[in-house]
């Protein structure tokens, strides 16, 4: 959602960019494992599955894994603050991306019908080619089950998996290695959910062309009632030996929130990130635990902040604020984000991480009277500025209405104060001859 006008040049041919949200040389990296496996299918974990601790075993889609204890997440948000105030019940969000495993546990109940973008779309949105998908419809919309601390943003709100990827990596293949959906596939997934009520698009990936197609796309889906959040880019996935993008679709369009990756204690990384004109707003992208491929949890990106895992924690904020903000638009709800993002200067962004890191519970309080400083109201027109009439002023000295009366007074204690000189004279002339 461009804020401030654009000064991009011309797209660079180099396709989709920071497609996922991993590191180089994994397809996604987990804590622990820097290369994962087997991951083209996603098979269902078997009922006699181990249970093990994610946090310090490599995860793999044949061991179920949950992971214990509480996100980093809750307390770094406040996310505990904005739960007493929405859970996100009633809101649908999309996950246009490599499909969602709906047997992972956490997200049994939490799937509506979802849609394949290409070909006669009969290839299933509710199975995921390699994990990305179901990491972040987990980010966003995680049950919270016995033995594990997973939970989404927004634990109440629904998950419409939309599957644009045809194709997964081959084994031991990289991110980089993917084939990445087209733009058209895209698009043609944000407007499927916009047809089908889903009030939040997430789109966890960047392209640096195909302006037309998703700018129609996202227009079509503002005008529906629905707000797209995209990434912002992550270098790390770009293609090697490439000069950097100079567009990222479709978060750069209005209508669309552009969304950086900070790390876990919300610093950018230059190694990871891109900075420019387009970030509207940043979220921790670094050691997110969510749900993975196994039927279980994993933790992703830790060593790095990603863009794709950001985007999936503001997109739950955002239907936080859509299931307790129904009547307002879009534009409204992303105005409540960045608002709300905590930042060293209310009035200023920066090229980073936009108006700041997301903060839920700020942006659920949030009264908007149209005076706030940072970024444009939604709701209220910004104030035009009044250019003051010029006035002459006069140097010439004023009357004073009370003048005549100040000479008389003046007079009067003047000839009062002689007067009284003359008596005091005399009496001392008098008081001399009479000692003489």
């Amino acid at each position: 959602m461009t804020r401030v006008p654009a000064k991009l040049a011309a797209a660079a041919v180099i396709g989709i960019v920071a497609l996922l949200g991993t590191g180089a040389g994994a397809v996604p990296p987990a804590e622990s494992a820097t290369a994962l496996t087997s991951m083209v299918q996603s098979p269902s974990a078997p009922a006699d599955a181990p249970a093990v601790d994610a946090a310090t075993q490599k995860c793999t889609p044949d061991k179920r894994a949950l992971i214990p204890g509480t996100s980093y997440l809750v307390g770094r948000l406040g996310l505990e603050e904005a739960w007493a105030l929405s859970r996100g019940r009633g809101v649908t969000v999309a996950v246009v991306d490599s499909g969602v495993q709906a047997g992972n546990v956490h997200l049994k109940d939490a799937l509506v019908p979802g849609h394949t973008s290409f070909g006669n779309g009969s290839a299933r949105a509710d199975a995921d080619l390699f994990g990305h998908g179901t990491a972040i419809a987990g980010i966003i919309a995680a049950r919270q089950v016995k033995g594990s601390g997973v939970i989404g943003i927004a634990s109440e709100a629904k998950i419409m998996p939309i599957r644009a990827f045809e194709a997964g990596p081959e084994d031991g293949q990289s991110s980089r290695d993917l084939t990445p959906p087209s733009a058209g596939t895209v698009a043609a997934g944000i407007r499927w959910a916009a047809e089908h009520g889903a009030q939040i698009i997430n789109v966890s990936l960047s392209d640096a062309q195909s302006s037309a197609q998703y700018r129609d796309a996202v227009a079509y889906a503002n005008a529906r009632g629905s707000l797209v959040i995209a990434s912002a880019g992550n270098r790390k996935t770009a293609a090697p030996n490439q000069p950097d993008p100079t567009h990222f679709y479709p978060g750069e369009l209005d209508g669309a929130l552009a969304v950086a990756g900070v790390l876990s204690d919300g610093t950018w990384d230059a190694e990871s990130s891109y900075a420019g004109e387009h970030v509207d707003i940043a979220a921790p992208g670094q050691a997110v635990p969510s749900t993975y491929i196994s039927g279980g949890d994993c933790v992703f990106n830790s060593d790095s902040a990603s863009s794709s895992y950001a985007t999936a924690v503001v997109s739950g904020a955002a239907a936080l604020i859509a299931a307790r903000f129904p009547e307002e638009s879009p534009d409204q709800w992303a105005f409540r984000l960045m608002q709300s993002a905590m930042r060293v200067a209310p009035a200023e962004r920066s090229n980073t991480v936009g108006w700041g890191e997301v903060r839920p519970a700020a942006a659920l309080a949030l009264i908007d009277d149209g005076m706030l400083p940072g970024p444009p109201s939604a709701a209220h027109p910004a104030p035009a500025d009044q250019p003051e009439n010029p006035r002459t002023v006069s140097l010439d000295p004023v009357p004073d209405a009370l003048d005549p009366a100040r000479t008389i007074v003046g007079w009067t204690l003047g000839a009062g104060a002689t007067i009284s000189v003359i008596v005091l004279l005399l009496a001392r002339g008098r008081a001399r001859r009479t000692s003489a």
